[in-house]
């Protein structure tokens, strides 16, 4: 009975032994995973900033600024799942929708001290971050209506200059 008891713990040893480098090499995987996945996201992130940069809408007379402004209004309006639940004369803010991965937008008005002033688009998805500010489960979806909401601001707000 010790033999056996000797020889299946000998078995087990060796069996653990052989697993070690599995596991380290599972561990060495899914951190260069992980570290890939939070390159991507800083990628993406920067691409969403420069996004939000080139579709912001400059405006210098007031005249084209109130259209640019009715305008603006009029997108937040069209492309967020929820109704206006407050517009001032900088912000035009939307509810956020119950659904995740649903994009919803705002837009702010800033006049700068030259006069000149600037529209900006913003969007946002439940479920688009996590609680450590990293990406959450529907960043990827979320992301790309962004994008997309992005280039259609600046063609249908930004025509008025």
């Amino acid at each position: 009975m010790s033999s056996r008891l000797f020889l299946g713990r000998a078995l087990g040893l060796m069996l653990l032994i052989a697993l070690l480098p599995a596991c380290t090499g599972y561990r060495d995987t899914y951190r260069d995973t992980h570290r890939d996945e939070n390159d991507a996201f800083r990628r993406s992130e920067t691409e969403l900033e420069a996004s939000r940069e080139r579709s912001a809408v400059k405006c210098a007379t007031p005249a084209d600024c109130a259209q640019a402004w009715s305008r603006a209004r009029l997108f937040v309006q069209t492309h967020s799942p929820t109704p206006i639940a407050n517009s001032t004369d900088d912000t035009i803010e939307t509810r956020m929708p119950h659904e995740f991965g649903i994009a919803y937008f705002w837009a702010v008005r800033q006049t700068a001290e030259d006069g000149t002033t600037t529209i900006r688009l913003k969007g946002m998805c439940r479920g688009m971050y996590s609680t450590d500010n990293g990406p959450g489960w529907t960043y990827a979806r979320c992301a790309g209506q962004l994008l997309q909401a992005q280039l259609e601001f600046v063609r249908d707000v930004g025509g008025v200059r």
